[in-house]
């Protein structure tokens, strides 16, 4: 299933992880486009995630239940770890791209919702 966000102005189409096998390998080995990545499903709690065998740096935006962001990594690099300082339960994955100008607080739409 692929759902649909815009990001300052810019719509990417997300990959759902919504099972253990998807969120366990992630974007680990691949490659995506500049408007495509991956939002991910849990139950709430304080998400802490990997770059472990990743190409390139990502953006990670932590989401509420009604799609808030709570929390954002900017720029996380191959090989790094990071655990969200909120509790989330959604978590999107992107290219870095610093054109993005998104902030605590924002709500994001998703288009094609679970």
């Amino acid at each position: 299933m692929i759902l649909k966000v815009n990001l300052s102005g810019k719509i990417y189409n997300l990959t759902v992880a919504n099972n253990f096998i998807k969120r366990a390998l992630g974007l680990m080995f691949k490659s995506i486009g500049e408007n495509e990545g991956m939002i991910f499903y849990y139950k709430p709690r304080k998400i802490h995630i990997h770059t472990f065998f990743m190409k390139f740096p990502i953006d990670v935006i932590f989401l509420n239940e009604d799609n808030t962001v709570v929390d954002i990594k900017r720029n996380m690099k191959p090989w790094s770890t990071y655990q969200s300082k909120k509790y989330s339960c959604k978590m999107i994955e992107i290219k870095s791209n610093p054109s993005i100008n998104i902030k605590i607080g924002d709500k994001l739409p998703l288009n094609g919702q679970l």
